[in-house]
C-alpha cells in the first residue's frame, strides 16, 4: 500500500507501462510492469488529474497534493467495501487491502501451474515482482496454497524444499 501511496508523477510510465518503485522495504528499487488494462486507466488517470505534470508530484494525492496517509487510504477501502455490500470482519479480520498482495500471488502460481510453466524459473520473478528480498518472504504469501492448490504444493517443495511454511492453530493474520 506505501508503494502505490508514495508514487510520483515521474515513477509512473504510462506509454511504457512501467512503474518504477523506489526506497520501499530495506531500500529495494524495481521497475513492475503494468498490464495494459491498468496501464490503459493510468493514462486516463493522469490525464484527468495531472494534466500539466510534474515528475515530482504525488501520483495519487490527498487533496492537499502530499500522499494520502494510511489511514485515509484504509478509511476509503472500508468505504469501498460498504458501497460494494461486502462485510468487514473488524480491523484485522479482513477483507483486507494487503489480501490483494496474497491474491496475486496465489493466482500467479495457479496460473504458472495450468499452464505448465516452470516455476524454478518463475518463483524468482514472482520474488522480484512482489519486492521481496528473500524467498522466504514470498513463502509468507504462499502458506495457504498448500491447502488450497496441493499440485503447487508439490512443484514448489520440489524445487525448493521447505520454503512453504506448515499452518498453526494459531496464525496470526494482522501481516
Amino acid at each position: 500500500m506505501s508503494e502505490a501511496r508514495l508514487l510520483k508523477v515521474g515513477d509512473v510510465d504510462i506509454e511504457n507501462g512501467i512503474l518504477a518503485i523506489c526506497h520501499s522495504k530495506k531500500d529495494n528499487d524495481r521497475l513492475v510492469p503494468m498490464s495494459d488494462y491498468l496501464t490503459v486507466h493510468c493514462r486516463h488517470y493522469s490525464e484527468k488529474v495531472h494534466p500539466h505534470p510534474k515528475q515530482e508530484d504525488i501520483y495519487f494525492p490527498a487533496l492537499n497534493g502530499k500522499p494520502m496517509t494510511v489511514g485515509n487510504v484504509y478509511n476509503n477501502f472500508r468505504r469501498f467495501l460498504w458501497c460494494a455490500r461486502i462485510s468487514h470482519g473488524g480491523r484485522g479480520y479482513g477483507p483486507r487491502i494487503h489480501d490483494f498482495r496474497h491474491s496475486f500471488a496465489v493466482h500467479c502460481l495457479k496460473k504458472w501451474v495450468q499452464q505448465k510453466i516452470d516455476l524454478a524459473v518463475y518463483l524468482p520473478v514472482l520474488k522480484t515482482y512482489m519486492g521481496h528480498y528473500s524467498f522466504a518472504d514470498t513463502a509468507y504469501y504462499l502458506r495457504l496454497t498448500a491447502d488450497v492448490f496441493p499440485d503447487i504444493t508439490l512443484k514448489l517443495e520440489t524445487l525448493y524444499q521447505g520454503i512453504i511454511p506448515a499452518l498453526g492453530g494459531d496464525c496470526d493474520e494482522t501481516h
